[in-house]
């Protein structure tokens, strides 16, 4: 006999036997025992993980956020057309760029972190590196421009800058000596890497060498 056909054969020995009294409640007693257990979800249990988890992210705070001006910056530096935001990785120190914005926009920037300013000329390379790190005091959020680790673009030697040089500079210099002397961190128009390689380099690999020596040309050979 199946499960549910068993089941039914002992509620009707179990009314045989039963004594005299509430019949509708003895029945119900007797269907409880022999219910199947509603079966697992998985989809459903995945669904209220989900569903807890966008709560969970609703309900946590948005990093504080600041805007800065570059109106200051554009009156004295009337030459430079766009403004980089970098920031510092707190385990190596290496800068990395936030963005690069006009000089009239006022994006918003995370607060209370170190932030250092680069004005860039029409030619694409830094005329200006402020002195020092900056912190930009939180504000109320409102729309508009947003610079934060989600834009953020690393370059990277070993990466980045090392294959351009195997490629047209290591066949007659030596990279150490080539990036040693030819190099001045955070001043690629004034570095010999940039302004004068002879190989017919590509304007955006140009750029790039130029990008990592703006930025410290960290991590040289």
């Amino acid at each position: 006999m199946e499960r549910d056909d068993l089941a039914i054969d002992g509620l009707l020995r179990e009314l045989a036997r039963a004594p005299g009294g509430d019949d509708h409640a003895f029945v119900a007693r007797v269907l409880a025992r022999t219910q199947h257990p509603a079966p697992w979800k998985p989809a459903a249990f995945a669904a209220a993980i989900l569903v807890a988890m966008g709560m969970v992210y609703a309900m946590a705070p948005e990093a504080p956020t600041g805007r800065i001006d570059f109106a200051h910056q554009s009156c004295l530096l009337p030459d430079a057309v766009r403004m980089r935001v970098l920031a510092k990785e707190a385990a190596s120190e290496r800068l990395y760029l936030l963005g690069e914005v006009a000089m009239d926009a006022v994006p918003r920037v995370p607060a209370s972190t170190p932030l250092l300013f680069q004005a860039v000329g029409r030619d694409g390379l830094a005329i200006w590196t402020a002195p020092s790190f900056v912190k930009v005091r939180p504000t109320p959020s409102t729309p508009g421009l947003m610079l934060d680790r989600k834009s953020a673009r690393r370059v990277d030697f070993a990466r980045d800058v090392k294959p351009i040089l195997d490629l047209h500079c290591s066949g007659c210099h030596a990279e150490a000596e080539l990036v040693r002397e030819g190099v001045t961190p955070f001043e690629a128009r004034r570095s010999r890497l940039v302004t004068q390689t002879h190989a017919p380099i590509s304007s955006d690999d140009r750029r790039q060498l130029a990008l990592w020596v703006d930025l410290g040309a960290c991590v040289r050979p």
